[in-house]
C-alpha cells in the first residue's frame, strides 16, 4: 500500500502532467464537445482526490470549460464524487490509452506519471534501460573517463607497431619512469643553481 504521502506526491505530479499535456493539445481552454468534457474528466479526478476538492473542482471548470453552463458542472462534480476512491485512481497505463498518448507526446513533454499506449511493457523496459546506458555513459564521461570508441581495447596500439599488448604496456610504464626521473633531477639541479646563486 502507498504510503499517503507518496500518494499525495504522485497525485500532484500527474495532475501537473495532466495540464501540461491538455494545453499543448488544447491551449488554456477545452473545446466545447465530447472530447472536451473527457479532457476535463480526466483532469477533475485527481483533483476530487486532493484537499479543498469542493472549490477547486468548481475552479478548474472555471478556467478549462468556461462554456460550461452551472447545472452541467455541478452535475459533472456530482457524478465524480459518486465514483469510489480506487476507480479514481487509474494506472499510468490505463490512464495513457484513455488519453492515447503517444511516446513523443511524453518523451517531449516529460510526462512520466503517464505510460503511452504505443508502447508495450517490454518496449518500455528497453526505453528505460537505453536511458540508463546513456545516463551511466555521460556520468563516465564527466569524471573523466575515456569513450570506448577510444580505449585501448579498441584502438589497440600494439599492433600497429607489431608487438604484444604485453610489451606495449611493459615499455609505457618505463617510459613514464623515465619522464618522472628527468623531471625530479631538472628539479633538483634548479634547486642547487638558485641555491648557489642565493649565497653567491
Amino acid at each position: 500500500m502507498i504510503p499517503d504521502s507518496q500518494a499525495e506526491m504522485i497525485r500532484r505530479l500527474r495532475l501537473g502532467n495532466l495540464r501540461k499535456l491538455l494545453h499543448h493539445r488544447c491551449g488554456p481552454t477545452l473545446p466545447d464537445d465530447d472530447a472536451g468534457r473527457e479532457y476535463l474528466y480526466e483532469l477533475l479526478v485527481p483533483i476530487s482526490l486532493g484537499p479543498h476538492a469542493d472549490l477547486k473542482m468548481p475552479n478548474a471548470i472555471e478556467v478549462w470549460a468556461p462554456w460550461m453552463s452551472k447545472d452541467e458542472a455541478e452535475g459533472t462534480i456530482d457524478q465524480i464524487k459518486r465514483i469510489p476512491i480506487w476507480d479514481r485512481k487509474p494506472t499510468a497505463r490505463e490512464l495513457g490509452d484513455r488519453l492515447r498518448l503517444t511516446n513523443l507526446e511524453r518523451e517531449r513533454l516529460r510526462l512520466w506519471t503517464i505510460a503511452p499506449y504505443d508502447l508495450n511493457e517490454q518496449e518500455r523496459l528497453e526505453q528505460r534501460r537505453a536511458k540508463k546506458r546513456a545516463r551511466m555513459r555521460e556520468l563516465r564521461q564527466l569524471r573523466g573517463a575515456k569513450p570506448r570508441a577510444e580505449s585501448l581495447s579498441r584502438t589497440k596500439p600494439w599492433l600497429t607497431l607489431g608487438i604484444s599488448r604485453r610489451t606495449w604496456e611493459r615499455r609505457r610504464v618505463a617510459n613514464s619512469c623515465l619522464v618522472m626521473l628527468s623531471k625530479a633531477a631538472h628539479v633538483l639541479a634548479s634547486t642547487k643553481a638558485e641555491k648557489t646563486r642565493a649565497c653567491g
